[in-house]
């Protein structure tokens, strides 16, 4: 039962309906894990325990980035992508079952002082939103990535 959770919540991001974000009335995908091999450049973030350092990044449409993400706070945190649709109900989720395991493909966890990196690619233009969704830190630790048009 504990695997059910995840594993549906992978299955729903990669259907359709949970994997684009509207904004402006404009439908895009969030992306998906990139190769290493067509990484375009390196995006450095530091999470601290009530935000992430930049808050906003930008990226163009079809590029693939290496995120470099370390933890500088104190607490475990987090670091999701998506729409903030999405982002809200896994934040959601998570304070209702924060002692469940949580596998998304999206999604870093780090302790303190960690560091990891996540490699994404970027295919349509819009604004995908990053958060961490760990309970009391939703509402403050959230990022926007900026897609931009080629």
């Amino acid at each position: 039962m504990s695997r059910i959770i995840p594993l549906v919540i992978l299955v729903l991001f990669s259907t359709d309906s949970y994997s684009t974000a509207n904004h402006s009335n404009l439908k895009f995908d969030i992306g998906r894990p990139g190769d290493l091999d067509k990484v375009s450049r390196i995006i450095k973030l530091t999470q601290v325990d009530n935000m992430f350092l930049p808050a906003e990044v930008a990226v163009n449409e079809g590029e693939t980035i290496q995120f470099v993400i370390k933890n500088g706070g104190n607490h475990k945190h987090e670091m999701l992508i998506g729409s903030m649709a999405e982002l809200k109900k896994i934040a959601k989720m998570r304070s209702m079952y924060p002692e469940k395991e949580h596998i998304e493909v999206h999604l870093l966890q780090l302790e303190p002082g960690e560091q990891k990196e996540l490699i994404w690619q970027f295919p349509s233009a819009g604004i995908i939103d990053f958060a961490c969704p760990l309970p009391g830190h939703f509402k403050k630790m959230r990022g926007k990535i900026i897609v931009e048009k080629k």
